[in-house]
């Protein structure tokens, strides 16, 4: 019972000295605290690459495959059986789903070359290293190929979890597959000494289907895109450098489905000498609305909604000290058309503009071998009603740290605390895999306080946690509603590097 593997294996290996390969493994599975919370994730990748001896010439190539399969619960029957009985079996609390699951997965290859321009490094006394060119331009073409989908399945959907029922009483089994190939071609360079611009153009094809039921095809839609990237900036070369940086950039469709949409950012920043940075950031988008909530088809979903574009500013600014770990900042985010699913699970775009005001404070104290790290976190929305987010949520940890057996072993003794205020949170609907309004509870309120304790020698690390000691001693808690956070949680793991 609740039992977690998390299992992950990377190889690199060198085939030349211009040539290197990796596989990259994972592997998670998970039987939860509630019933029907099974999970499995599987994901492995290879990927490559490849420089010339000359430097003139290089490529990287990834292929990727991922599959996450889960049982979907609809969340506990009773709320009030689950918090008067904190301390019993989960496995016997009756849940809303008895036979509902997701499967989600993914196959995406990439493969990107570069041709590099600049001068060679005749600086050198070696002559293999003469002959290599120190990059100062460069010209790439990246090709993307991917496949997506979504799957949901329920054989009782008359159980009255849903509202609507529009194709099939026995079984429930929509799906939602994506398929997107990019084509994009870059040029970047130095122009002078920390400044580099870029530019690239992408064409971008996708096409999504839905089917409604396993063999009912309910939309076959195609997307073309043309899109400019650009980026401009002064970044920073070393650690120790001083001064003024700055960079900006964005995106612009230029034509196809989703003409003019389009992002900009901009990024200014000043470190001072002693280890000081202020640093300003603003962002401007305007994109179209997703495309699930302009049209989605499903056995117990249905609806075309022609949704205004929707704009986002956003702009922060924050300081930061490292010789003493201490960093505040501030930030207002402004909406125009946000869209949103509301209490009856449907799409709808609210008129108004919500600003989102947000500021934080974060200082690491140190005494002696012991550490206490802490970041608060205010935010308030204007329309409290139709965004909901916690008011206030910090993170705390109080550990010991020192080397043991005459410095061969590194160790970290502690805790970590992490606390949001109550809030309305939006609920989980299985069937969109999305959360949409709802206001009739509330969560939050509560601490989650982890014990951990972590051990590395050499390359070893060896690590013991125990999360959410306080289950079932401080109240109700919750990750959603209807859903239940894990309760008290033993792991033990290594991670342990090999080289050769």
């Amino acid at each position: 019972m609740k039992k977690e593997q998390y299992a992950r294996l990377l190889h690199t290996q060198n085939i030349s000295k211009q040539w290197n390969i990796a596989l990259n493994m994972l592997r998670f599975r998970s039987e939860g605290f509630y019933q029907r919370q099974n999970c499995t994730d599987n994901n492995i990748s290879l990927s490559s690459n490849y420089n010339s001896k000359s430097n003139r010439y290089s490529f990287l190539v990834n292929g990727i495959i991922s599959s996450v399969k889960t049982d979907e619960n609809g969340g506990v029957n009773d709320d009030t059986i689950f918090e008067e009985n904190l301390f019993a079996n989960k496995k016997l609390l009756s849940v809303n789903l008895s036979d509902a699951r997701t499967r989600r997965g993914s196959r995406e290859f990439t493969a990107t070359q570069f041709l590099n321009f600049g001068r060679r490094d005749t600086a050198n006394k070696d002559s293999t290293i003469r002959s290599k060119i120190i990059p100062g331009s460069y010209l790439s073409y990246s090709f993307h190929a991917g496949d997506n989908w979504f799957v949901y399945d329920d054989k009782h959907p008359t159980s009255g979890y849903y509202e609507n029922i529009y194709f099939d009483s026995t079984r429930t089994r929509d799906s939602t597959r994506i398929f997107t190939m990019q084509n994009s071609i870059s040029w970047k360079s130095f122009l002078v000494k920390n400044i580099s611009a870029e530019i690239s153009l992408e064409q971008k094809v996708s096409r999504l289907i839905q089917y409604s039921s396993d063999s009912l095809k309910a939309t076959d839609s195609l997307f073309r895109d043309n899109i400019i990237h650009w980026g401009i900036g002064k970044n920073i070369r070393n650690k120790n450098a001083n001064g003024f940086y700055w960079n900006t950039g964005g995106q612009y469709i230029v034509n196809g489905n989703h003409n003019g949409d389009y992002f900009i950012s901009a990024n200014l920043s000043y470190i001072f000498k002693n280890e000081k940075k202020i640093s300003f950031t603003a962002e401007n988008t305007l994109h179209s609305v997703p495309f699930i909530y302009s049209m989605y088809a499903s056995n117990h979903f249905w609806w075309i909604n022609p949704f205004d574009k929707i704009s986002e500013t956003n702009a922060s600014i924050c300081y930061h000290v490292s010789k003493n770990k201490f960093s505040f900042g501030a930030g207002e985010r402004i909406i125009n058309g946000y869209v949103y699913f509301d209490t009856t699970f449907f799409p709808k775009q609210f008129d108004a503009t919500i600003n989102i005001f947000s500021a934080f404070i974060a200082k690491k104290f140190h005494f002696g071998k012991f550490n206490f790290y802490n970041k608060i976190t205010y935010q308030k929305s204007s329309y409290e009603n139709i965004l909901h987010i916690p008011q206030m949520f910090s993170n705390h940890s109080l550990y010991y740290e020192d080397n043991w057996f005459k410095g061969a072993t590194h160790v970290q003794l502690g805790f970590d605390v992490m606390y949001s205020s109550s809030y309305y949170a939006d609920a989980y609907m299985p069937a969109l895999g999305l959360y949409y309004l709802q206001n009739k509870k509330q969560i939050g309120n509560y601490p989650y306080v982890d014990f951990f304790f972590n051990m590395k020698v050499k390359h070893a690390r060896i690590f013991f946690k125990t999360e959410h000691v306080n289950s079932g001693l401080m109240g109700a808690y919750y990750l959603a509603p209807n859903f239940p956070a894990p309760d008290r949680a033993i792991k033990v793991g290594i991670n342990w590097v090999f080289y050769d």
